[in-house]
């Protein structure tokens, strides 16, 4: 496994690229995830020109989020391969407008694979490699739906209040393996030249994975 090995799980154009440059001018090989390979394949291009100084190595994975048995088997090949991601970030979400009076059980089904199962997928991948290693830190990218949910956005904000509980459980499951996990809470909208900015957001994850202190299951982007 390599501690220098970042994997985005749900790269987008938003906070998965932000982190994905960070780790780039960090130092940090990059592997992005995400369903839409040609959307994919342009992020690579772009993140690797945004931080060509530091001629990043930048490879992709096609796989959807919200196909679980799909999303293990890419990620088995993955982690069986050497230098496997010692560092994951779960960015994956749906999100959308909908209501819990009027989503079909189809829609509440795959909103649940994607905001909350794939991360358990991820975790349940890596965990063996990182045990064997004695090392991992895994992180899933949470909001403030988690903690004050949104009517509007009821999917998003039941699956961020299940993909916190699901940190805490495996933090508290995977501690003594030497594995980290946690979710990390945006607590309010990302916007340019705010203190929710990407830049900053970015900044965080890094301070985080490279955190020396007391681990937490949940860490807060609050702004401060």
């Amino acid at each position: 496994m390599d501690p220098l090995h970042l994997l985005m799980i749900g790269a987008g154009p938003g906070v998965g690229a932000a982190v994905a440059r960070r780790f780039a001018r960090g130092g940090y090989r990059l592997t992005l995830l995400a369903r839409d390979t040609d959307r994919l394949r342009q992020l690579a291009a772009d993140v690797a020109a945004d931080v060509a100084d530091a001629d990043p190595a930048i490879g992709t994975v096609a796989a959807d989020a919200g196909d679980p048995d799909g999303l293990r088997d890419t990620l088995s090949s993955l982690y069986a391969s050497s230098g496997a991601p010692g560092v994951v970030v779960y960015n994956a979400a749906l999100i959308s407008p909908d209501s819990l009076l009027h989503s079909d059980p189809s829609h509440l089904q795959h909103a649940y694979n994607v905001d909350v199962v794939g991360a358990v997928v991820a975790t349940q991948v890596a965990a063996g490699p990182m045990r064997a290693a004695g090392a991992g830190t895994i992180l899933f990218t949470s909001g403030h739906p988690a903690h004050e949910p949104v009517p509007s956005l009821a999917t998003l904000s039941l699956g961020k209040a299940a993909l916190r509980s699901a940190a805490t459980i495996l933090c508290a499951d995977l501690a003594a393996d030497g594995i980290r996990v946690a979710s990390v809470t945006i607590g309010g909208p990302v916007a340019a030249g705010t203190p929710f900015s990407l830049d900053r957001i970015a900044d965080r994850y890094w301070t985080i994975v490279h955190s020396a202190g007391d681990w937490h299951s949940e860490f807060h982007i609050d702004g401060a």
